[in-house]
C-alpha cells in the first residue's frame, strides 16, 4: 500500500481494482494470529495507514450501496488498523463520521457494528472507535466534519 498507485485512492471509481488488494490486507489481518495481527499492525506507517483509512471511507459508501452491514465491518477494521498510525491523527475522524453515518442508513448504528468487531481491533483502534461513538450527534455528523451524501443508489458516495 505504499505504492504510488494508491495516491489519490479515494477520489478513484467505485469499485476499483484496489479496493481489493486493501481488503486482502484487512483480510490477512482478521484471519491471522494474535502475531500476525500484531505484526501487521507495528508494521503500518503513514502511508498504509491513510489507505486503510481511505478504504473505511470507501467501504461506507459500499454498505449503503449494497446494504451490506459486512463491508462497514471491514471499513470500520481498516480504521481501526489505521488509528494511531496517520501523519494526522485527525484524518480518521472525518472517515469516522461517513461509517456512522452509513451506519445509520443501513439501519444499525457505529456502537452495534464496534461491539460485532471489538474482539479484532488493535487497542488503540478499538480505544478511538469508542471516544468517537461517545461524541455528540452534532459533533460526529458528516456535516460537521466536512462530508456530504453524493448520488443514490449504486452511485452513493461519501465525498
Amino acid at each position: 500500500m505504499r505504492d504510488k498507485r494508491f495516491n489519490g485512492y479515494l477520489r478513484l471509481a467505485l469499485p476499483h481494482p484496489l479496493d481489493a488488494e486493501v481488503e486482502a490486507v484487512v483480510r490477512a489481518y482478521l484471519d491471522g494470529s494474535a502475531s500476525v495481527r500484531e505484526n501487521l499492525v507495528n508494521g503500518l506507517s503513514g502511508q498504509p495507514a491513510a489507505v486503510l483509512s481511505a478504504y473505511g471511507q470507501r467501504m461506507a459508501s459500499v454498505a449503503v450501496r449494497t446494504g451490506s452491514v459486512e463491508a462497514l465491518r471491514r471499513g470500520i477494521v481498516a480504521i481501526g488498523l489505521a488509528e494511531g498510525r496517520l501523519d494526522d491523527p485527525r484524518d480518521n475522524l472525518f472517515v469516522l463520521a461517513a461509517a456512522n453515518d452509513s451506519a445509520s442508513l443501513i439501519g444499525t448504528s457505529l456502537g452495534r457494528v464496534i461491539d460485532d468487531i471489538q474482539d479484532a481491533l488493535p487497542p488503540v483502534g478499538l480505544r478511538a472507535l469508542r471516544a468517537f461513538e461517545g461524541y455528540r450527534e452534532s459533533d460526529k455528523s458528516i456535516e460537521a466534519m466536512g462530508i456530504r451524501r453524493s448520488g443514490a443508489g449504486s452511485d452513493f458516495l461519501y465525498v
